[in-house]
């Protein structure tokens, strides 16, 4: 598989997302959230399992397993900030907020999209 790189405008626009959904950018689970979506514009492909997401990231880190990768990455979404997230919501990603959109693969999935789409 061959992979690209990532370049310092989709990492500060990865960054900023995050911030802006309320996310806390010193807990972990935005660090993989982040590093999920660099894996994901670094691979030639467009499907992906949010499991082989979890397995790298675990590889990349070290000392931690998919699990935790996984139970971090969740309980940062669960911990966001929930009236910054519903006012940015629809800025970033085109469309009205929805809870639905806050479990791991799918704020990754969406995250990547609109990364993609501006770099």
């Amino acid at each position: 598989m061959e992979q690209s790189t990532i370049n310092s405008k989709q990492v500060i626009i990865i960054f900023n997302i995050l911030r802006s959904i309320g996310l806390n950018t010193s807990h972990r689970g935005t660090k993989y959230i982040n590093k999920a979506i660099q894996i994901m514009l670094m691979s030639d492909s467009d499907i992906f399992t949010i499991e082989d997401i979890y397995i790298n990231i675990a590889n990349t880190y070290g000392n931690i397993t998919p699990k935790q990768v996984k139970n971090d990455i969740s309980y940062t979404l669960n911990s966001r900030i929930e009236e910054k997230c519903i006012n940015n919501f629809e800025k970033i990603f085109g469309f009205e907020y929805d809870k639905y959109y806050f479990t791991n693969k799918n704020i990754i999935e969406e995250i990547y999209r609109v990364v993609k789409v501006n770099s």
